[in-house]
């Protein structure tokens, strides 16, 4: 039987989300969880098929992703969990009518601002692995100062003093104290 495009995204998002929740859950527990949410039973082969297609979209997903477009995502995603937390927070009267939040208890807002930070924290080790605050020019600068230059940077120094004609005075390439910028009095 031919299931429609619309019912077979509905059982995905269904699927995923059961996932997200255990990664190791069983075909017998997702047809459980699909008939608990949709009413309906699926096969075993089905349920299967549509979990290995879920896992292996979602590692074609990461694959092609580059880590700035997944830190725009995760920011996007703290900052709607943030107002939300601010919310709990930050909690006023008319958030009863505007939000449904009924007034928090200490104990609440206590754990709202310990999940914020928490939440700040993870994002800033996130962007910190990641490198987003390094100084590239102080790296290269460094890398410079030591000697040591990466193959593609060498290179491109190199056709560049090509470019000006420009030579070292001794022919060591072991530093780059060792070059001068002296114009290349022989004709190439």
């Amino acid at each position: 039987m031919k299931i429609l495009p619309e019912k077979e995204e509905f059982l995905k998002n269904t699927i995923r989300n059961a996932i997200a929740v255990n990664p190791l859950v069983s075909i017998r527990r997702m047809q459980e969880i699909v008939e608990c949410n949709t009413g309906r039973s699926i096969s075993d082969k089905y349920a299967s098929k549509l979990m290995h297609k879920i896992r292996r979209q979602a590692v074609i997903q990461s694959d092609r992703k580059q880590m700035n477009e997944r830190l725009a995502e995760i920011r996007e995603r703290f900052r709607v969990l943030t107002d939300d937390l601010f919310r709990t927070i930050y909690w006023k009267p008319e958030f009863i009518k505007q939000y449904g939040i009924s007034c928090p208890s200490y104990k609440e807002r206590l754990a709202a601002m310990k999940l914020l930070a928490q939440l700040d924290l993870a994002l800033f080790h996130a962007e910190l692995d990641a490198g987003m605050f390094e100084n590239r020019q102080i790296a290269i600068g460094d890398m410079l100062r030591q000697g040591v230059l990466p193959n593609e940077l060498r290179e491109q120094v190199i056709g560049i003093f090509r470019t000006w004609k420009l030579v070292p005075i001794h022919r060591k390439e072991t530093t780059h104290s060792n070059l001068s910028i002296m114009p290349n009095t022989n004709s190439s």
